[in-house]
Formats: C-alpha cells, structure tokens, sequence
C-alpha cells in the first residue's frame, strides 16, 4: 500500500494516456463510413441496387426481413446470376475511389488550415510585438525546460484581448499563437504567461498538434463530400413515391444514422482534446508553471449539474476540473462513462460499415471472403480494446499503486455494452426493412460482452498487478489486451451471423432440421424421434458458437494470461516506473496484496477433468449394452455417443467451476482457469478413451477389436471440441456472476512462496502446451470450406403471407425483366418452328427428322429455365415446372422414342405456352386496374 499525506501526483504519462487510440477508432470510422455511405450513393444513382432480383424471385419487400431472406434462401445462385446480368453493381475502383478523395481533401485542409489560421487571424511576428526580445527569451527558455530541440515559430495576435495562446500546425513545424493581451502579461503577470507558455509548449512535446489538426480537417472533409450528399439522397429517396413501404424505416434509420455520426464523432473529439487539455496542464505544472495560473474557484455543486451537460460540448475543461486535476492524479487516471459509451458506438459502427463497404465487392463463393468475414472485425475489435482496456487497465494500476480503489470493471463494461447496442440499432442488420428488431431483448447478449470483456480486462490487471510490478508488466499488458481483443473480435463474428438471426427472428426449424438429421443419418434413425429432436434443438446453437476461426485462441488466451501470473517472481519494494512519481511526496510503497496458491486454482480443475472421464466411463459402459445396434442406427449411435462424452465434458467443467468459488479473490479468471483446465483434462482423456476402444470388453461402444482408433477422436475434434471450450467459458462466466453477488469480502491472498516458483512455472508449462495444441487443432478444424449448399432445408419456412395483387403482378414483371421474357421468346420462336415443321410433314416435303433441331432447341431453354428463378406465381411455376419436367424427362425429349417424340415435344410447348399466358394475365389485370 501507499502511505502519504495528502493525494499522491503520479506522473500523468508514465502510464500512457491512451487518446491516440481512441483519435485512430475515430479516423477508421470515419473513412469506412466514407465508403459505405457512399457506396448507397452511387449504387442508386447506377441503378445498381434495384430490387427487381429480389421480386424476380418471390420475395415481398412489404414482409418482414424473415420473410425475403427464407424466400431467396434456396435461389442465392440465381438472385447472382441475375445481379451480374441485370444489376451488375458498381467498379471495382469504386470501392476505394470515395475513401481516398476524402483522404486526398483532408490532407489539403490540413495543409491549408496553419496558412488560413495566420490570415484570419491577422497575426505578427513576435520580433514586431517584442522588439526587445524579452518575450523570445522567455520562449526560448520554456522550450529548453519543456525538452523541445528548438523554439517553435511564435506570433502575435495583436487585436486579441483574451490573455491566452493556442498551437497550431504540425508536430514538425508548430506554430504559437500569442494573443495581444497574453503579451500584456508577460510584462505584468509573468508567472501566468509563463504558465500558459509551458501548456502550449506541452502540447507539442506530447505530439498533440498533428493528430488533432488532422481529426478536424478529415471530420471537415467527411462532412462535406459524405454525410451531406449521403443524408440529401437518403431525404430524397425517403420521399420517392416508388418506394416500397419496407423501404421507410430503412430509409430513416440511414437519416438517423448520418445525424448520429455528427454527435458522435465529435463528442468523442472534444472529449479527447479536453483530456489533452488536462495533461498539457499537468506537465506544464510539472516543469515549474506556477498554480495559480489556475486559481479561480472551484463550482459549487449546483453549478457542477448545471454545468454538467455544457461540459461535453467545450474543447477545454472547466477551470475546477483542471485543478483537481493538479492536485490529485487519480482524475488522470479514472475510467469514465461517456468515452467508454462512445468507444462502443463506434466499433459496432465500424465493424458493420466495415464490411458492407468491403464484402459487396468479392464474389459469393471467393475463399478471399470467408477470412475476411473472419479477420475484418479484428479492426473494431483492437481499436474498442485498445482505447477501453488501456485505460482500465491504467486506472487499476494507478489505484493499486496509489492504495485506492480499483475501478469497476463491470461497471465499465456495462457502458461499453451500452454503446454497443445502442450503436446497433442504428444499423441496417438486425432490423432491416423494421423499425425495430423482432426480438430486441436479444441485444442483452450486446451488452453482456461489452461486461464480460471490460471485467475480465479489469480483473487480469488486478492480479497481474498484485503478482509482478515494473517494466515487464508494460508486455504482460500487451497480451492481456490482445487476448481480450481475440475475444471481442470473435464475438463480433459470431454476433454477425447467429446474433443477428436471434435478434431478427430465428430461422431455424426444429421440424426441418430434425427432417435433414434423418435424411443424413439414414431412415433407421427415424425412429429415434427423442434423440432426433434433441439433437435439432441444440444443433445449431453449437455449429453457430464453432463458427469463428479465431474463437479457441481467444478462449486459450483468456486463460492462459492470467494463468501466467503463477508463474512470475513477486519483486519486493517500490517499482522503478512509480518510484520516480513517488520522490519528494513522503509516500512508500509497501507490501503487496499477493495472489492465491496455484493449487487452489488448478485443483478444482484437475478433479472435474477427472470427473468428466470417469462418467465418460460410465457412458461407454451403458452403450455396450445397446450392441448389437440395429441396422441403419449406426450413424446415429456414433452420434448419441459422441454427445454424451460432450455432455460429460461439460458437467466437468461446471462442477470445476462451481469449486473453484472456494477461491474468493480474482472470481472471474479463476473460473475461467479452473473450467478450462477441466475442459483440457478431460478432453484429452477422452481421446484416450475412445481411441483405445475395444481394449476393456465391458467398455466397448463403437470398434470391434483392440488398437488405437481414429474415427471417433476425428469426430470428436471436430464435432466436440470448440462447443465444449466456449461451453466452459460461458460457464464459468455464469458461476463467477453469481458467485459475485454474495456479499462476502473476498479473503486477502498471503503471498505466493518462491521456493514453490519452479513448481508453479512447470504447472503453468504444462497447461499452456495442452492448450495450444488444442487451440492450434481447432483452428484447422474450423478454417474448412464450412460451405453447404443444401443449408436451405434446415430453415422454416416463413407462414404464408398473403401477397397483394400489386405486389405479385411487380415479381412477375421483374421475373420476365430480369430473363424470363428472354425463355418465353424463344420458347414461342421454338413454337413457330415446330409448327413450320409439323406443316411440312402433313404436305409431305419433310420428315420426323425435322423435329430433331427443334427438341435440342426446347431442351436447352428447358436447362435454362432451370438455372433461372422460379415464377413467382403458383399457377404459372406449375405449368413451368411440367414444360421443364417434360422437356428434360428420360435423359431429354429428344431421347424419346418415335412414337413418344411429337406428344412429349407438343406438351412441353403447351405447358410453357400456358404458363406464360397465366403470368401476362397477372401483369394484364394489374394494368387495367391502374396500377404501376
């Protein structure tokens, strides 16, 4: 602990501060919204996001999102063919040209805004103002105290009144800007213009000028060339009398969406260069700027309420924030509500922006889109821990070292969270043509991991911190941050597949899964409905968890970092990082808290391990007596095995989770830790298990004969593994939960005994090798072609939905518009032909032989047909359907026999005949009716 008289100044930077990342998120939003905004843009100015293959293939843009996305489900391959054909979208080069002009405009604002700054302001050169040179004596002194290699260029503006200065330019070649009445005091309040002199100065020192100058004149840039064109064609478009009712809340959520970057973008700035303020104040007083330059009195309470919305908009802090800030350095490091919120509005704006300005532009089928669904949200992720974890982190060591206490880690998260799914109401993905989710309480998921992530970040900085102190542990942060950035940005890809459906309605029919489960593993399991129905109900929930690539390394490196920490040397005494903050202050750092002994953490794991392979077991026993299986089951049998060694694993894992609450301290890591090390246990000895299946006779389940067997370890890595971690995480996320809301103090750790160091770092080894060798078979499992053309059947289908006339008369129009008309003209160019032909052989100047062109004619519309949508309208698609049945029967028409050629050949015309005539009737009566 620390002991001291009064608040201890800890040096404001020795920590970092952190605002760079937090400028970086924002300059990333920035140029992926430039993108994607624009892209809507131009993509409607092409034509290129017409819907016409959307209603080409039954969709309803009246329905609900469900609605559209179970109707083309099954025709992805045509709603392309048609894109390509008929809306083919925009270049290439588009998808970089709109980033790069606003990237080419800010570099020429920012190059422009010194020159316009020293015009509008009407400044002189120092030497003009102080042509005794006592004032360039005085810069150039502050410039050697604040460590800067030469002077920066200063000039006055002599009309300015206000005593103040500000800093301009660049980083390379600033500019301070002297106002008439700051040089008044150089005379008559010397210590002020002093003090005000070293805060501009720090500014340059701490390299503020570049970032911020150039945050503004992208900002400048964006706003003119993106959000006002963009939120002008959105108006514009919201008023179209051809819009679809759907297409409203659509609409105005991109409207909204524009009027919340504004906001957004610049609150976060202003709150970003306030905190540049506070720290230019700090080192200013640091290099000797006396404190009264500061000396009005602090507001009142009722002034601080008042004050307190006013607060968000300014670029400076009040003056009794800035104070506290000088005399007490807990306010530097504190981890406050708005810029956490706002972190969390933007990443899930940059992870969706992201993506639609990128994927659009790669084919379906590309393997270059399946990673990059996967790495793209490593962006948003990085960036949203980067700025939060930083400055929780930050802040628990400050208060660990300062003997205050630690932030709230939960608490934080829970505002991260916050923005998260407030961020993602905002977008287009879970609501789409509604105005709200159908399910939004889907959106707690949201903010869970915007608190599981902040509370792990938090508690991982209170252990690291009680376990090792000095430079290193700058390192151990960088992993620490860099698991928890794994985590997110697995979660990020998880939420943008199976989140979204959760959150949009849940598409996945038990009835339709457990009809594929049957068709997969043969009609001798269908009579098997209990275990059908089991497996259909939890089927997709765990394909959706094992869908990130990067999840197991995530969930090995939430483990394995806090995990290290055993394995690290308690160092005694003051850290070199905090002992120079701590000369002249009369505090001493003494002692440390310690962490618990490693046996009590990996105990609870070793025996749940144990425990899963023993009712492992136990399950192998009782499926022997299921042999002989019946014949057609053995697919099945294999699989009802392999989900009870799962379900075994996963009761292990719980049971070491629930233990290691005996373990008061650190509740979260340990759990995690203490499941974990179950999971690996008893994971591998389930391997062991299965592949030495037929050795033990009572045991035997799935092979014959006595050896080591693959199959069901095969299956098992790839059917068991990545549920059965990510299971274990979750759980022991749940007991940590509810084990922290008891009351009781957490016990106080004894520190650890170095002569068990060996033993401990042996342990750790041992554990950290399992787990990258599982970490690393998981990743190649999951990095498959995870593609399955047949997905569509395990989807229910969306309720009948009555379908207006105006609307089925516009899905037939845009199925004939988008090649259908094409099919019918040659199938009536076909008809001409056969009549031509059947006319010449009743006159006898032709024979059969003549049909022989025409049915190859008729077969190829026929496979055409195929690959084309189906005709949005029932009648019709049966009348289709029979010309193309017809058409292709016994290997094609032109097949038949003689005697079956002229009827088969007359029916398919007629059917195609037919359906055409039933889908002008539709598009006829509509017209009649005066509709468009």
């Amino acid at each position: 602990m620390i002991t001291a008289a009064e608040p201890v100044p800890v040096e404001e930077r020795v920590m970092g501060v952190g605002t760079t990342v937090r400028f970086a998120l924002l300059m990333v939003l920035v140029i992926a919204a430039s993108g994607a905004l624009m892209s809507v843009v131009l993509e409607g100015l092409s034509g290129a996001g017409s819907r016409v293959c959307e209603l080409a293939g039954g969709a309803d843009p009246d329905a609900g999102i469900l609605q559209i996305k179970l109707a083309l489900m099954d025709q992805f391959a045509q709603v392309e063919e048609c894109g390509r054909r008929f809306s083919p979208g925009l270049p290439w080069w588009s998808a970089a040209a709109w980033p790069v002009a606003v990237l080419v405009g800010a570099v020429v604002v920012f190059l422009a805004l010194p020159a316009w700054r020293l015009r509008s302001r009407r400044v002189v050169p120092l030497d003009v103002a102080d042509r005794s040179g006592a004032i360039l004596r005085v810069v150039e002194a502050a410039s050697a105290t604040a460590g800067l290699r030469r002077a920066p260029k200063v000039v006055v503006e002599p009309l300015a009144r206000s005593a103040a200065a500000v800093a301009f330019g660049s980083n390379r070649r600033p500019v301070v800007c002297l106002s008439g009445g700051l040089v008044v005091c150089a005379t008559t309040r010397p210590e002020y213009f002093r003090a005000v002199l070293l805060h501009e100065l720090a500014h340059i020192r701490h390299g503020d000028i570049t970032l911020t100058y150039a945050t503004v004149a992208l900002w400048r840039v964006f706003v003119g060339l993106v959000l006002l064109p963009y939120t002008v064609w959105m108006a514009v478009s919201l008023f179209d009398g051809t819009v679809w009712s759907s297409d409203t809340a659509f609409m105005v959520r991109g409207v909204l969406l524009a009027a919340l970057l504004v906001p957004l973008v610049h609150l976060a700035k202003l709150d970003v260069l306030r905190s540049r303020e506070v720290h230019a104040d700090v080192a200013a007083t640091r290099w000797g700027a006396e404190r009264s330059a500061w000396a009005e009195e602090p507001a009142g309470r009722p002034r601080r309420l008042v004050a307190a919305f006013p607060e968000l908009w300014r670029t400076h802090p009040r003056v009794d924030l800035r104070r506290a800030a000088l005399a007490d350095s807990g306010a530097l490091f504190g981890v406050r509500a708005l810029p956490v919120f706002l972190t969390g509005v933007a990443a899930i704006l940059v992870n969706a922006q992201l993506e639609s300005y990128v994927v659009p532009f790669l084919p379906r089928d590309s393997a270059v889109l399946g990673w990059l669904k996967q790495l793209l949200p490593l962006i948003p992720a990085g960036l949203a821990v980067g700025a939060v974890g930083f400055a929780l982190w930050r802040a628990v060591e400050h208060a660990a070292r300062t003997s205050r206490p630690a932030p709230s880690g939960a608490l934080t998260g829970l505002w991260l969270g916050f923005g998260l799914a407030f961020g993602e109401l905002f977008l287009h993905r879970t609501a789409v043509t509604e105005w709200m989710p159908a399910h939004p309480e889907a959106l707690l998921l949201v903010v869970a991991a915007g608190v599981v992530v902040a509370w792990w970040i938090e508690q991982c900085a209170r252990l690291w911190t009680a376990s090792r102190r000095g430079p290193a542990s700058r390192l151990v942060m960088v992993a620490a941050l860099g698991a928890a950035w794994l985590a997110m940005a697995s979660w990020l890809v998880w939420w943008r597949g199976d989140g979204v459906l959760l959150a949009s309605g849940w598409p996945y029919g038990t009835t339709e899964i457990q009809s594929a489960f049957t068709a997969g593993l043969g009609q001798g399991a269908s009579g098997y409905g209990p275990l059908l129905w089991a497996f259909s109900t939890v089927f997709p929930v765990l394909a959706g968890i094992s869908e990130p690539v990067l999840l197991l390394t995530a969930v090995g490196a939430l483990w394995l970092v806090p995990l290290a920490a055993w394995a690290s040397r308690q160092p005694d005494g003051t850290p070199r990082w905090l002992q120079s903050s701590l000369d002249g202050t009369g505090a001493v750092l003494v002692g440390s808290t310690g962490v618990p002994p490693l046996r009590q953490v990996l105990l609870p794991g070793l025996l749940g391990g144990a425990l899963a392979c023993v009712m492992i077991v136990g399950w192998q026993a009782y499926l022997h007596t299921w042999l002989p299986v019946p014949s057609g089951t053995g697919a099945l049998f294999v699989l009802t095995y392999l989900a009870g060694i799962f379900l075994a694993l996963v009761a292990g894992t719980a049971v070491a989770a629930v233990a290691s609450t005996r373990v008061r301290a650190f509740r979260l890591v340990v759990a995690l830790i203490a499941a974990e090390t179950a999971a690996v246990v008893g994971f591998a000895g389930a391997l062991v298990l299965t592949s030495v299946d037929g050795c033990v006779p009572p045991l035997r389940t799935v092979e014959p004969t006595c050896g080591v067997h693959s199959t069901v370890t095969e299956l098992a890595f790839t059917l068991v593994l990545t549920p059965l971690v990510v299971s274990a995480a979750l759980i022991a996320i749940a007991v940590a939960a509810l084990a922290g809301l008891s009351k009781r103090a957490p016990a106080l750790p004894l520190p650890l005994n170095p002569r068990e160091l060996p033993t401990r770092r042996r342990a750790v080894a041992v554990l950290c090798v399992a787990a990258v060798v599982v970490a690393g078979t998981g990743v190649v499992q999951a990095s498959r072609d995870s593609g399955n053309s047949g997905v569509a059947n395990v989807f229910a289908r969306a309720a009948d939905r009555p379908i207006t006339p105006r609307t089925r008369a516009i899905q037939v129009f845009s199925w004939l518009r988008s090649g259908g008309e094409d099919l019918n003209r040659r199938v009536l160019g076909t008809t001409s032909q056969l009549t031509a032909a059947l006319r010449g052989i009743e006159a006898g100047t032709e024979n059969v032989l003549a049909l022989q062109p025409i049915c190859m004619d008729l077969e190829q519309i026929a496979r055409s047909a195929q690959r084309h949508f189906r005709i949005p309208e029932a009648r019709a698609q049966q009348h289709w359907a029979a010309f193309i049945d017809l058409a292709l029967r016994d290997g094609g028409v032109c097949s038949a026999k003689s005697e079956r050629l002229l009827p088969q050949l007359l029916g398919a015309v007629a059917q195609a005949v037919e359906a055409a005539k039933v889908m002008s009737a539709v598009v006829d009566a509509r017209h009649e009716q005066g509709g468009r």
